[in-house]
């Protein structure tokens, strides 16, 4: 059975991924560059996929009880960072919109990590630390796709933390 800082952490986690998609949903129907029209699809996407590996495993360790009513009944430990509040600092008619959700973004993706980070050292179980160990790899992921965009929208000569020009000309 799970134990109750592990379902404490998974409900927070519930809800961070729904926050996100919403939040990842909504930048990509409003920044107008395709290319980061894709990356916030597809993270929101990523969004929905963590929320499914959840309930997947909350299946598993709870024998088949209704995930979605056992959760009802659990409040998070401590506040975690939610996307729902980072989406009210936005307006369509900003000129930045796309530069300006990616920073947001990463800061809201840092968070995300620093949570998982804190979930597997309070987790239950080796199985409860293998799910947050696995969503905390994907959040990395999605850190580091928007740093490369946030780079390559910047011209910072970085793509994926690899050098592509040198600002002394050589090369």
């Amino acid at each position: 059975m799970i134990g109750d800082r592990t379902a404490q952490a998974m409900k927070a986690a519930i809800e961070m991924e729904k926050s996100g998609h919403r939040f990842f949903t909504e930048a990509s129907n409003k920044v107008k560059h395709e290319v980061g029209r894709k990356l916030f699809s597809r993270l929101a996407a990523e969004e929905i996929d963590h929320m499914r590996t959840f309930e997947k495993i909350f299946n598993e360790v709870s024998g088949g009880a209704d995930w979605k009513e056992a959760m009802k009944a659990i409040q998070p430990a401590k506040r975690v960072p939610y996307f729902d509040e980072a989406r009210k600092e936005f307006k369509v008619e900003d000129m930045s919109v796309e530069l300006d959700y990616l920073k947001k973004a990463l800061d809201l993706e840092r968070d995300a990590m620093q949570f998982f980070e804190r979930a597997i050292q309070e987790a239950e179980s080796p199985e409860a630390k293998e799910i947050f160990k696995r969503i905390l790899d994907e959040e990395q992921g999605h850190y580091d796709l928007i740093q490369s965009e946030i780079d390559s929208i910047n011209g910072t000569g970085f793509w994926f933390d690899v050098q592509e020009f040198h600002m002394d000309g050589k090369f």
